[in-house]
């Protein structure tokens, strides 16, 4: 199997708590919150072939780790595209040059809230300043390096009776300023474990289509003792369906007997016959439910509106 995307984390804690997260409630199992051993992450891009991106969070926060410039320079030195999603609370200075320098290609800020106010309220610190200066840091250092490096932001919809509002709040308080090619979400429920102040219409489930999908994600931490959890998606993030999830360790198994393993194939199963049930850690995810604002606005030319990324071409319809 040639993946587009590996998702292979390379620490699992975080040192934010924000409030729409299961890393805060009801917190992640211990076994989880643990860094992805380096002769592990490599053993893992060994195994991948072709042009992948690699994404170097999964729901931990990658620039807790402290080499976290060695990892990408791993994937790079393949070939790969590293790729990391973060709350950028350490991303800026020396550390943030090195990890440009080392081949990043794409970084993305989240920013959960639309102004200092609603930041403090949803991600539960007051860093609001340093997040606006460290990603205008990060894009000027960009820009005099000559790095090919990308520069995202990350927003949730916070009152969906508020969406036009807060759409342009988001633009003219951090997306314009900063000069990122943003995306706004609607909120989702974390495979269940959070319940937003919205739900998606729920007439028809379908498959979400990730079982499917050419990509694979992998965790720093696992059960039993085991590193390098393999999981449906990053969806299912705490107790109880993160370790209901798990099909397999990248420490104990090979990618292609995981990905073509006995866990793997009954969940593709589940998701062929809508069979939900089977299926505990997705059953009660809002991603099997047409929704036509998940994405409510983008600057990416690329991105659909209304749409997930990554999955648009293999969402199977029941």
């Amino acid at each position: 199997m040639e993946f587009k995307r590996a998702v292979i984390e390379v620490f699992g804690g975080c040192n934010y708590t924000c409030k729409m997260c299961p890393q805060t409630s009801p917190g992640r199992e211990t076994s989880f919150l643990r860094r992805m051993p380096f002769d592990l992450f490599e053993n893992i891009l060994d195994q991948l072939t072709g042009s992948p991106v690699v994404n170097l969070e999964g729901s931990g926060e990658p620039t807790l780790e402290p080499e976290l410039p060695r990892y990408i320079e791993a994937v790079t030195r393949r070939g790969f595209r590293p790729y990391i999603y973060s709350n950028g609370s350490g991303m800026h200075g020396d550390y943030m040059r090195d990890c440009v320098d080392a081949g990043l290609k794409l970084y993305r800020f989240s920013v959960i809230g639309y102004n200092r106010e609603r930041y403090q309220e949803w991600m539960n610190i007051d860093n609001w300043d340093l997040i606006h200066q460290s990603t205008c840091e990060m894009r000027d250092y960009i820009k005099k390096s000559g790095s090919d490096c990308s520069l995202h932001s990350y927003h949730l919809i916070l009152d969906p009776n508020q969406t036009e509002y807060e759409v342009e709040q988001y633009q003219q308080n951090f997306i314009f300023p900063t000069g990122t090619t943003a995306y706004i979400w609607k909120m989702h429920n974390w495979s269940g474990n959070y319940t937003p102040d919205y739900t998606r219409d729920d007439r028809k489930k379908r498959s979400c289509g990730r079982p499917f999908a050419d990509e694979i994600t992998f965790r720093a931490g696992g059960t039993g003792g085991m590193r390098g959890a393999v999981t449906p998606c990053c969806q299912t993030l705490g107790p109880p369906n993160e370790s209901l999830s798990v099909l397999g360790h990248a420490s104990h198994q090979s990618i292609e007997d995981i990905y073509y393993g006995d866990a793997y194939n009954h969940l593709r199963k589940a998701h062929e016959m809508g069979d939900w049930d089977a299926v505990p850690y997705c059953k009660d995810c809002d991603f099997l439910y047409e929704d036509p604002e998940v994405l409510v606005w983008s600057n990416d030319t690329n991105a659909t509106q209304g749409r997930m990324l990554g999955v648009n071409n293999i969402a199977i319809s029941q």
